[in-house]
């Protein structure tokens, strides 16, 4: 029977881990073997308590003491809307994490105040309408003349292009580089000149679809694009609505890690998961006779009914044979970033921003950044509160991104390996002290170098995704599926709501369960 199909899933990160934790909830007969090539699971979610002075990588888990302070290496907090969103609230509710929460209401001032570099000083966004017309900052120059003629505009061909290409054309370049291009600091650490439009910042795309212009779409009380189906499902399951409805942000005491590390308790204690670390698989092929897929490590090999990839595609990509590879799994980049996490005592840092953190604009803004390569500085002890107790619980904690698509210039060409971490710390100390005045030396430190940690969907990212999805079907059939953030969204939330949709279309008309649509994990790209 299908329901009791041997399924492989590749890659313990957040996307791994959710595809497991879902298929085996729904179906319990599936032999599920998670393969994670690295000692641990989570992939870029790191979250480590450290003692005092400074720590050239995320250290060894050693049992924490009151001394310790937290430092998130990679997501920090999470955001509550839409599917994945949900999703996560319920993964976390079934886990019974609850306790173990933090939320962030929206009427918190990290919530409110966010910052924008530019013109050699730190800017206050308005976030209401009044702030907007009566306090604008030297970074809204230009803005609201932009918004007013931005209805006027003709609308494009619907052809993909870049963020900045389509902000510039609709509203003017001011707003492309120094707003938007921040923007795309935070979320992608990527170049709004290169990264797609329709996969990265849809709502813009889909506004000027509907409704000819992105501000009569805004004003407009009908949504752009419908909530699919599939989604809304998960958004009706929610137990407390107004959650979304009033926080900003949420996480956990601990840090993000709680969640991965509960779903890695969770899935070792099923009898119908085998969750093995530290395997590299080295190759994966069809079988002779084409029915099933067999992956391959140095010691063993092993045959199931269907194989999820959620490592990232450029990584999948050697996997294959040639005459069974597929079309653009190594087209789109992914950036480097170094992460320096600080704290310091009250009194040696007086930050007198309450707020989430800075952005910086596009490299090709008029106004030159002082420490070339900061994406941002996320102040996180405004962002997070309740994460630190005792005499740490006034510690002014925060964190600096630097490289992203910068990376060459910021560190001189060097690959990622070559950096090293005290280079990294130097040059964000550099940067605190630059931009906010900070130059005592903090009480905790830890730098941390990400290689290729955020994948950049490039213009033409769904076209090729269509491509893919066809590639798939045609050479796998019911064999393969691809889910993570080489695809549909790099967010946690999204990588969590796209493995359950996955493992939802599998178990219904997919491979596990009627076989009527071959599922390849791609088939929204079509649909």
């Amino acid at each position: 029977m299908a329901q009791q199909q041997s399924v492989a899933i590749l890659g313990g990160g957040i996307s791994g881990l959710s595809a497991a934790y879902y298929l085996s909830k729904s179906s319990p007969k599936s032999k599920i073997l998670l393969v994670e090539g690295s000692k641990r699971v989570g992939g870029w979610i790191k979250s480590q308590r450290v003692s005092p002075g400074f720590h050239a990588s995320t250290p060894s888990s050693a049992k924490p003491t009151d001394d310790n302070v937290l430092f998130e290496v990679g997501p920090r907090s999470l955001r509550p809307v839409g599917a994945g969103g949900a999703a996560i609230l319920g993964m976390a509710n079934d886990l019974q994490l609850q306790n173990d929460m933090l939320f962030v209401s929206k009427l918190d001032p990290s919530a409110k105040n966010r910052y924008i570099y530019y013109n050699n000083e730190i800017n206050t966004l308005p976030n209401s309408l009044s702030s907007l017309l009566l306090k604008q900052p030297p970074v809204f120059k230009s803005v609201i003349k932009s918004i007013l003629s931005e209805p006027f505009v003709q609308p494009g061909s619907g052809q993909d292009e870049s963020l900045y290409s389509f902000v510039a054309r609709r509203f003017n370049d001011h707003v492309a580089l120094n707003l938007v291009g921040a923007i795309t600091h935070g979320i992608y650490a990527g170049d709004a000149k290169q990264l797609s439009v329709k996969s990265t910042m849809r709502m813009l795309y889909d506004a000027e679809r509907a409704n000819g212009s992105v501000v009569k779409s805004m004003l407009s009380s009908k949504p752009s694009a419908p909530i699919p189906p599939a989604e809304q499902a998960i958004l009706d399951e929610l137990a407390d609505p107004n959650i979304t409805k009033s926080t900003s942000v949420f996480g956990f005491k601990n840090g993000t890690e709680t969640l991965t590390m509960q779903l890695k308790q969770w899935l070792q204690q099923q009898p119908n998961v085998t969750l093995i670390t530290d395997k590299q698989v080295k190759k994966m092929d069809k079988t002779a006779d084409g029915s099933r897929m067999k992956i391959y490590s140095d010691e063993a090999s092993v045959a199931v009914d269907h194989v999820i990839s959620t490592i990232p595609s450029r990584k999948l990509d050697p996997l294959l044979t040639k005459h069974n590879s597929l079309a653009h799994l190594s087209a789109n980049p992914s950036v480097n970033v170094a992460v320096v996490n600080f704290a310091f005592e009250k009194e040696d840092a007086h930050l007198k921003y309450n707020g989430f953190g800075f952005l910086t604009p596009h490299p090709d803004s008029a106004y030159q950044l002082p420490v070339p390569g900061t994406l941002g500085v996320v102040f996180d002890s405004n962002a997070m509160q309740g994460q630190e107790s005792g005499h740490n619980k006034d510690l002014v904690k925060m964190t600096v991104m630097m490289g992203g698509h910068m990376w060459n210039t910021t560190f001189g060409g060097a690959q990622p390996h070559q950096v090293d971490p005290a280079i990294a710390l130097e040059k964000a100390s550099k940067a605190l002290s630059v931009y906010l005045g900070i130059q005592q030396k903090p009480k905790f430190s830890m730098a941390n170098v990400l290689q290729e940690c955020i994948p950049q969907y490039i213009v033409g990212h769904e076209a090729r995704l269509g491509e893919l999805h066809q590639d798939i079907k045609q050479k796998y059939s019911h064999l393969l599926s691809v889910t993570g953030a080489s695809y549909l969204g790099v967010s946690v939330p999204d990588c969590v709501k796209n493995s359950r949709l996955l493992v939802n279309d599998l178990l219904d008309k997919g491979a596990l369960g009627t076989r009527e649509n071959i599922v390849t994990g791609l088939n929204k790209i079509v649909s």
